[in-house]
């Protein structure tokens, strides 16, 4: 592991006051990396999503060029 990597976790553990053989240390830590995985999941499942919807949208009509989308927020607020 990269010394400067080694010295954060170090510093956040003792920072935590975390015993790191501890059994809470570890349900932790795999909380959080659990947490990250649906993080990433869902992020890359919204992707996805949005790019189905994109396509969708792509084959209604294609977009108007000259469209001012300023001007047009600009409207709706008057």
């Amino acid at each position: 592991m990269d010394d400067e990597v080694e010295r954060l976790k170090s510093l956040l553990l003792r920072m935590a006051d975390v015993n790191v053989s501890s059994d809470v240390y570890n349900d932790h830590l795999r909380a959080v990396l659990l947490r990250e995985l649906y993080r990433l999941k869902v992020k890359e499942d919204l992707r996805k999503r949005l790019r189905s919807l994109q396509e969708q949208v792509g084959r209604m009509r294609p977009p108007d060029p000259d469209f001012d989308m300023k001007r047009f927020m600009d409207e709706s607020w008057e």
